[in-house]
């Protein structure tokens, strides 16, 4: 493969994207081929079919390497919530006598964070929300602090590890498609280090990612995970309340979805909605009822999670920070975003890539591994080894 383009999966809960991507101009990105398949997706138990898993990634691989001349043989893969633990912790090394800090002191910061760590899986990437010099100070970037004269390194440190059946049943499936160098990227935090500003980062910033049968929660600070929380709920749950509650089938409960709008008040008592093919009629207010009572579920588990993790916190932290959200499900559901203001009494924002023919909450998670991917390449890059060679450099 060209050197510039890195590989994605991008592994969604009921679609798989593969793509060949590079860097453009202007924080823009240059496609070589991109293909997605549906599948029957995952909770968190793990994928409904193994096979029809198996079955998409491939097909989505074959239909972009029949059309591009290169060799491929290095693949990103985005690894989801479910299948992801993050682990935090506060962590110090000393030095015998003052010293300035080089690039091997940040990574013996991390190796020496995780020994007595008992993570469920591999770890596949580690970040910090933040380092200190012991000065109190924070220092949300490790460029930042090459070269400062210091007898301490402290960090507030994340490890992400993937589960073993995720690991390896993936190492399997693309090492038999002739992969030989698999990576995987945790998805929430490449999508909250390219949607979320590093000023917003280094306050506490929500995400919440809602797919199709599953969604997740996720505190972010800095350049890390805090905690993070997933759920089987999604835009699949408003479909199968939908088939319920009116007796209609998937592609009825799909067209209906796509035509209502709960973001404005009451509606008439007498407004119906007709189907195109047999014009029945349902009433407009029970669809909006159906709707709002399967974004409730979430909701209350949103809810759950956050009275959970900060019952004993300032409640400043949660009533400003508004809540961004992304993915397929808020872009399915016409003022799902206003519905869980208002139920979650919180401040609600959409956020997606910022890019012509992407800028939809769906693309959120393939663009943002492709930019991880990308700077995780720079980084790897002949002259990035040389310069950390030497310690790293100043910013």
């Amino acid at each position: 493969m060209k050197n510039e383009s890195v590989a994605i999966l991008d592994i969604r809960s009921s679609e798989v994207s593969f793509l060949l991507g590079a860097k453009g101009v202007n924080g823009t990105f240059v496609f070589s081929g991109m293909h997605s398949e549906k599948y029957e997706g995952y909770f968190l138990d793990g994928f409904f079919d193994d096979a029809s898993f198996r079955r998409a990634v491939i097909s989505a691989i074959t239909s972009v390497r029949q059309n591009y001349e290169g060799t491929i043989d290095e693949i990103y893969v985005g690894v989801p919530s479910p299948f992801v633990a993050v682990l935090t912790k506060g962590h110090t090394v000393s030095f015998p006598s003052k010293r300035k800090i080089v690039a091997q002191d940040i990574d013996a910061l991390f190796e020496s964070g995780m020994n007595d760590l008992l993570g469920q899986g591999v770890c596949i990437r580690r970040s910090a929300m933040y380092f200190s010099l012991g000065d109190n100070r924070k220092y949300f970037s490790a460029n930042d602090l090459y070269g400062v004269p210091t007898t301490m390194l402290k960090g507030a440190l994340c490890y992400y590890f993937v589960s073993n059946f995720f690991h390896d049943f993936i190492l399997g499936l693309l090492g038999d498609m002739g992969f030989s160098n698999v990576k995987f990227i945790p998805s929430t935090l490449a999508q909250s280090k390219y949607l979320l500003t590093q000023q917003r980062r280094e306050g506490y910033a929500f995400l919440l990612d809602m797919g199709f049968l599953t969604s997740s929660v996720s505190v972010v600070y800095g350049d890390g995970i805090v905690h993070e929380e997933s759920f089987d709920c999604g835009v699949g749950s408003i479909l199968v309340a939908l088939i319920e509650n009116l007796g209609v089938d998937f592609a009825v409960a799909e067209e209906i979805l796509a035509a209502a709008n709960i973001s404005g008040g009451s509606v008439p008592k007498d407004m119906v909605w007709l189907t195109e093919q047999d014009e029945r009629s349902f009433s407009v207010q029970q669809i909006n009822d159906i709707i709002k009572c399967s974004l409730d579920e979430l909701c209350e588990k949103v809810d759950v999670f956050f009275a959970k993790r900060y019952r004993d916190k300032a409640t400043a932290i949660l009533s400003v920070n508004p809540i961004s959200i992304t993915g397929e499900g808020i872009g399915c559901v016409k003022g799902a975003a206003e519905h869980i203001s208002r139920r979650l009494n919180r401040i609600t924002e959409v956020v997606y890539p910022d890019l012509p023919y992407y800028d939809k909450p769906n693309c959120s998670s393939r663009i943002a591994l492709l930019n991880m991917a990308l700077s995780d390449r720079k980084k790897q890059g002949f002259w990035r080894r040389i310069f950390n060679s030497f310690g790293g450099k100043r910013k």
